[in-house]
């Protein structure tokens, strides 16, 4: 099947993010930093992000008491300089991540999630063979191009790319999986079963069914 995603890009959301918020994700990244083997983050740049983040905690301690607009012009400044290098870090590890193995998108996902950044659901065109159409909380939507030479329709999921989990068959083109946690990339394959003579068609030499490239979603 068609790859759905090439390129895995990264998902930044400073536009709805508060300092309270902005400052454990700056953490989380700066802590991160060498946490995948294949992506490597300029140290300077980690030492520049680790000074930006002390200087805008005692900033935002300071406000506390005193809500003088000095103060709050420089704390919208210092978040300002955090959110500038948290997004030289994401241009760096989305290019790193995308090329460890170029056009494996469960591979680049692996290596963003672990920095601790979120992937981009990037919405597919029409006249895709398999997609993520929706999400919910907890809860994807999937589905496949329908073909009327196919009786079943067989999905998998998995947290790494690597260990699968089966879903049960359908002889739909589209389902609704639910029961996952917030904030977890999940991984999705899809497989086919033709028919002939309106019933399925198994070779007992192949069980294992050819599965599709990957697909990911954060769950919400």
């Amino acid at each position: 099947m068609k790859k759905t995603i090439v390129i895995v890009l990264i998902a930044l959301h400073f536009a709805k993010m508060k300092v309270v918020n902005l400052l454990p994700f700056a953490r989380s990244i700066h802590d991160n930093a060498g946490a995948d083997p294949g992506v490597s983050i300029d140290p300077a740049v980690v030492t520049l992000l680790d000074g930006q983040i002390i200087l805008l905690s005692n900033t935002v301690t300071l406000r506390q008491t005193n809500k003088s607009k000095a103060l709050t012009k420089l704390e919208g400044n210092q978040a300002t300089d955090v959110v500038l290098t948290l997004t030289k870090i994401a241009n760096s590890v989305e290019e790193q991540a995308n090329a460890i193995i170029p056009g494996n998108t469960a591979r680049a996902t692996l290596a963003i999630f672990r920095i601790g950044f979120l992937v981009k659901l990037i919405a597919s065109l029409p006249g895709r063979t398999f997609e993520i159409f929706k999400t919910a909380v907890g809860a994807v939507s999937i589905r496949v191009k329908r073909n009327k030479l196919v009786n079943l329709y067989h999905w998998r999921y998995s947290y790494d790319g690597i260990t699968w989990f089966r879903l049960p068959d359908t002889t739909v083109v589209s389902i609704y999986v639910y029961g996952f946690a917030s904030a977890k990339i999940v991984f999705f394959q899809s497989a086919q079963t033709f028919k002939g003579g309106g019933v399925p068609q198994i070779n007992i030499d192949d069980l294992e069914p050819d599965w599709s490239d990957s697909i990911t979603a954060v769950i919400p």
